[in-house]
């Protein structure tokens, strides 16, 4: 029987795993690959961001050709729940032709390796990891820190992080190094001699806004598991956790608008380096119609334009609607808030402790007060230091 390949996408976090994926999706030799999502959040953004037109699946199942393992089936089910994903994948019909999994920046490569290699229906294709290269040149010296030499920063949460990213990098047979436009060519030349040092044989790709696609890696060999093994047993690695200690997710959900401007200025004053990665959906009480989906990573923060609130929808009357979809609009709104509609935030907040509960914090009060979404209901103006525009996200 022929064995399905697996393409692991691996990677610390807010790299740009997601958006290399969503545009690997769009190739048509891809259409029927069927999907893993591993991730930390409890609320599984990225499978919602993967699945598209089709039905969301609900944790720990498959739906469509896109499994969704998040929450505790990222960690403590991770073994059986791939398992079970795989079991269902195989069943498909038609056979899928790849299988794409898209991990938790916050794993450790080698139990996801093993999870994804016990069904022997299956073989790893290709074990990727993104590097995030304007991070890589901000906090870890363009990888040297990586290597060994002494890093002078005291900063706790930025050895954590080298740690993890470090880890990822020693399972690699392909490493891409992503979001190359942000630094100058000289800078990224360095980066790729680091990589290859702390890396000896893996393939090195660049990548800038996801322009690297998954064809161009067909001639690199698929890693060997005795070697991976190896690999885990020699740094001691065989006994460890699905993710990374101390790495834990923390979820705010609210129905009230942020205040566009207390909001600028948490992230301006209480962003610290152990919260790696914030993405979700939310909505300024200055741009009520828009759902933005905001996603930060490390000192960078990316508001993107997604569509509508069904509330706004209504209440633009039926522009571009038929009647049926309107009446059907109406319907879905009549289990949602009295003022709000069907708008809310839900953010997941993923990284140490104390810089989570901190940001966690700042989110809570930079959301609008009583008496500021009754001046809202009013019609007040909001000042607002976010960009005029966000670019929007098919």
């Amino acid at each position: 029987m022929k064995r399905i390949p697996i393409v692991a996408l691996c990677g610390f976090l807010g790299s740009g795993k997601t958006t290399l994926l969503r545009r690997w999706r769009r190739d048509e030799a891809l259409r029927h690959a069927a999907v893993i999502v591993h991730d930390l959040s409890e609320f599984g953004l990225d499978v919602e961001l993967l699945s598209g037109e089709e039905p969301t699946p609900v944790a720990g199942r498959v739906a469509g050709r896109v499994a969704a393992l998040h929450g505790s089936h990222a960690r403590e089910r991770l073994h059986a729940s791939v398992g079970t994903a795989l079991d269902e994948i195989s069943a498909l019909d038609p056979t899928p032709p790849l299988v794409l999994c898209e991990s938790t920046g916050a794993a450790r490569p080698w139990p996801l390796i093993k999870a994804l290699t016990q069904d022997k229906r299956f073989y790893l294709r290709h074990f990727i990891v993104t590097v995030d290269a304007l991070n890589l040149h901000r906090d870890f010296v363009d990888g040297r820190v990586l290597t060994g030499e002494p890093f002078d920063s005291r900063d706790v949460a930025l050895h954590h992080a080298a740690e993890v990213l470090a880890e990822q990098i020693a399972f690699a047979s392909v490493i891409i190094l992503t979001k190359i436009d942000t630094i100058p060519k000289s800078v990224v030349n360095a980066q790729v001699q680091t990589l290859q040092r702390l890396r000896p044989g893996a393939a090195i790709g660049l990548s800038a806004q996801a322009g690297l696609l998954l064809p161009q890696l067909d001639a690199t060999a698929a890693p060997k598991l005795s070697v991976l093994t190896d690999r885990a047993e020699q740094f001691g690695l065989t006994q460890h956790a699905s993710t990374a200690d101390s790495v834990e997710a923390l979820v705010l959900r609210d129905v009230r608008p942020f205040h566009p401007q207390r909001l600028h200025e948490a992230c301006q004053s209480r962003l610290g380096t152990g919260l790696y990665r914030t993405k979700g959906f939310l909505w300024l009480a200055s741009r009520p119609a828009d759902v933005l989906l905001w996603q930060q990573s490390g000192s960078q923060i990316v508001l993107e334009h997604i569509g509508l609130w069904r509330a706004e929808m209504i209440r633009r009357g039926n522009e571009g609607l038929l009647p049926e979809e309107v009446e059907h609009l109406k319907v879905q709104l009549e289990t949602e808030h009295p003022v709000f509609g069907d708008r809310h935030n839900e953010l997941t907040l993923i990284g140490l402790e104390a810089d989570r509960e901190s940001f966690y914090s700042a989110l809570q009060d930079a959301l609008c007060t009583d008496e500021e979404v009754a001046a809202w209901q009013e019609g007040a103006i909001f000042p607002d230091p976010w960009p005029k525009s966000f670019r929007n996200v098919g």
